[in-house]
This record gives C-alpha cells, sequence and structure tokens, in this order.
C-alpha cells in the first residue's frame, strides 16, 4: 500500500468528517488571502493609471480658463489652466480643516473676475490657523489690479457644509462645494475651481500654494506580497500538521 492509500491507517484518520472540514477550512483561507493578494495587484495598477493621468494632466502647457469653460464636459480634475482677471478680494471664503507641514489651517479662496464678466473660485493657498483667528497678522489679501493666474482646474466637490460664523468674519465652507460657496457669497460662479500655483502678481508669506499631490503608489504592493506569503505560509504550515496528524494515531 502506498503512503496516499485510504486504507493506510494515519490516511483514513485524514479523510474522517472532522479532518475534512479542515481541510475545507484551511482552503477557503488560502483561497481567500490569494485573491486579496491580487486585488491588492488591481489596486496598485489603477493607482498607477491614475497617477499618470494626474501627472499628464499637470504637465501640459496651461489650457485657457475660457476654453475649459466652453466644454461640452467639466475637465479631467489637476488640468493645468491660466486665467486673467482681477480678484473681487471682498468675497473670500475659507476652507477649513487643512494642513499643511503638519500645521492646521484653512485654504482661502477668492472669487476672480475673468475678463468675460465670469466669475471663477481661485484657492489661493493654506493659511494657518492663528491668521483665520486674528493673531498671525501677516497680510492675506487678493492683490489689487490686474493678474495672471496658472494652476489647477478642479471640478466641485459635493457634499459641503456652511460653517457657523458671526457677522462680520470670513465665511467658511467644509470643502470646495461651489453650491456652498455661491451660497455663502451670494456670487455666481463657474462650474470649474483653480487650485493656485503661481500667479503675475507676487503672493507675500501668506498664503501658502498648495503643494502638489505626491503620487505615492502606497502601500498596495507591500500588502500583496503580504497576503501571498500569508498564504503559503499556511499551505506549509498545515501541511506539517497533516504530516505530524498521520504519523501520530492518537491525533
Amino acid at each position: 500500500m502506498s503512503l496516499g492509500d485510504p486504507r493506510v491507517p494515519g490516511v483514513r484518520k485524514l479523510l474522517s468528517a472532522r479532518w475534512i472540514a479542515s481541510h475545507l477550512f484551511v482552503v477557503t483561507v488560502v483561497v481567500i488571502m490569494v485573491n486579496l493578494g491580487f486585488w491588492q495587484l488591481r489596486r496598485l495598477d489603477e493607482r498607477q493609471v491614475i497617477n499618470a493621468a494626474v501627472a499628464a494632466a499637470m504637465e501640459q502647457a496651461p489650457v485657457d480658463i475660457g476654453d475649459l469653460l466652453t466644454m461640452s464636459e467639466l475637465p479631467p480634475d489637476y488640468t493645468a489652466t491660466k486665467a486673467e482677471g482681477r480678484y473681487v478680494g471682498d468675497s473670500e471664503v475659507l476652507i477649513a480643516n487643512r494642513s499643511f507641514e503638519g500645521r492646521a489651517g484653512s485654504w482661502l479662496a477668492t472669487p476672480l473676475r475673468l475678463d468675460d464678466g465670469r466669475l471663477v473660485m481661485v484657492v489661493r493657498g493654506w493659511i494657518p490657523r492663528l491668521s483665520v483667528a486674528g493673531i498671525d497678522e501677516r497680510p492675506t489679501s487678493a492683490p489689487p489690479g490686474r493678474v495672471t493666474v496658472i494652476g489647477l482646474a478642479f471640478g466641485s466637490v459635493g457634499g459641503g457644509r456652511v460653517g457657523v460664523k458671526d457677522p462680520g468674519e470670513t465665511p467658511e465652507i467644509s470643502r470646495p462645494d461651489l453650491d456652498r460657496f455661491e451660497e455663502v457669497t451670494g456670487l455666481d460662479v463657474a462650474d470649474v475651481w483653480i487650485r493656485l500655483r503661481r500667479q503675475s502678481t507676487g503672493p507675500g508669506e501668506l498664503p501658502v500654494p498648495v503643494p502638489l499631490p505626491s503620487l505615492s503608489e502606497g502601500s498596495h504592493l507591500s500588502y500583496a506580497f503580504q497576503w501571498f506569503f500569508f498564504s503559503a505560509g499556511a499551505v506549509v504550515v498545515y501541511g506539517l500538521i497533516l504530516g505530524r496528524a498521520r504519523r501520530d494515531r492518537s491525533l
């Protein structure tokens, strides 16, 4: 009789109902872990595709905002764009809970009136919480006169909320939601907003332009290796358990 023959006592024992249930459980766990590993690899592929698209959009020559606003569909987020006009400095809005280099603060959004009269919300950059509270007295006001803005175009981010502020304070919203921006300013703005990278009139210390995204691939590859390692380890360990069980008739 061969070692795999079910007539061998150790092998017959491993074909009992209790052991069959154990085999099925281990196989199920291994299959799940292998699929989790491949799922992480698929997420890595998706992240790489998104990163490549974002990088290409940012690196292209800036498209005039007027051309973007005449498109039948909104441009992809991070599309490089250029706009010329004058800031409407008395209608600024804070976008709350934004950090920079580990410091808490807000983004400062100011409408820009284009030459054709349309308004576009421009996130001019980050300001610290002390500036919002009036403790940091460095100026944050928009430059007067005509400016040329170079930045990245985005669509509205829905689900924003309006913060509670005292009369006379700068209005606050929770995210770049253009409907909420219109609600607190009373202005009609375009469906695209701009995140400033640079402008013709050099900014002061504040606001600080929002940094470009890092475009990292995250930990998907390492997670995939971990799941494959765990699945291989489970097979090896369970094989050792089966070998011992076959030899030890007391199990």
